[in-house]
């Protein structure tokens, strides 16, 4: 396969183990350059353990993890960071008692000679940290941090950002700017791989989503796909596998035209990326 036609990121069967316990098991699965890749699932299904082992934080005990053609798998964080590929993990991790442009230079600390540039491709894609750049982080909203914490990644130089639960904690309308901004940061050449519990808004965003459940992937598709199966509903929410519109006949209501699911089908639990 040419380079240029590599995926971005490849996982091929991780194993990882907590306390001796197996977490995830024989997970495959690829990112290509300029996707946004979601994957959800039930709590402690192993979301942010695999998001944690491709970014080094977490070592597989099998298998391996390549980004941009290179094994990463055995390297440690600081090195995986200097080939573009960066953690965000929940939360609002800011540095409370510095300012905002302090807290986003900590983040160009691999390249401190192209801190300015930086520092203007995040002011463009967040003209308001820009404006508080002299305030202290503390004094931000949630919705401000969360640009901060996503702010000082892309000032690594980030080609692959994973953001775990990056809605956790905010408020409908910040939830709203925030994917608006995903997507401008895809626009701008950047990879996402986003895990969460805000299912809805998570595959929403996705050009790829995956389905995890007890450490295994179970289905895989585009967000779209994967928003209106029912297998993940039922996975997820409890509900009946049935569509709505069969669900509405059978309760002796007349199915509205263009109703139900979009039939077209996932890809099988056996696909190998």
């Amino acid at each position: 396969m040419p380079a240029d036609e590599r995926p971005l990121l490849k996982i091929c069967n991780l194993d990882v183990r907590l306390n001796a316990k197996p977490v995830l098991k024989h997970i495959n699965l690829s990112i290509c350059n300029g996707q946004i890749t979601s994957i959800v699932g039930p709590n402690g299904a192993g979301k942010t353990t695999l998001m944690k082992a491709v970014a080094g934080v977490l070592r597989p005990v099998s298998g391996a993890i390549t980004f941009r053609g290179i094994p990463i798998h055995t390297l440690p964080v600081h090195a995986i960071v200097r080939c573009g590929l960066v953690y965000v993990p929940e939360g609002m991790g800011v540095f409370p008692d510095m300012s905002v442009r302090e807290n986003l230079e900590i983040g160009a600390y691999c390249a401190r000679a192209e801190t300015d540039a930086r520092m203007d491709f995040v002011s463009g894609i967040f003209p308001v940290l820009a404006d508080k750049r002299s305030r202290l982080a503390k004094t931000l909203s949630g919705g401000q941090k969360r640009m901060l914490v996503i702010g000082r990644a892309l000032m690594s130089g980030a080609r692959l950002l994973l953001l775990d639960d990056p809605f956790l904690g905010l408020a409908p309308r910040d939830v709203r700017r925030l994917c608006d901004t995903l997507k401008q940061i895809r626009r701008n050449g950047i990879t996402l791989f986003l895990a969460g519990q805000h299912v809805r808004r998570i595959l929403q965003v996705a050009t790829r989503a995956f389905l995890i459940e007890d450490g295994r992937i179970t289905l895989s598709g585009s967000g779209q796909q994967l928003l209106g199966h029912p297998h993940l509903r039922r996975c997820l929410y409890g509900i009946a596998t049935q569509s709505p519109g069969a669900l509405l006949a059978e309760a002796g209501f007349p199915q509205p035209a263009g109703s139900g699911l979009d039939p077209r089908p996932l890809f099988p639990q056996s696909e190998r990326d």
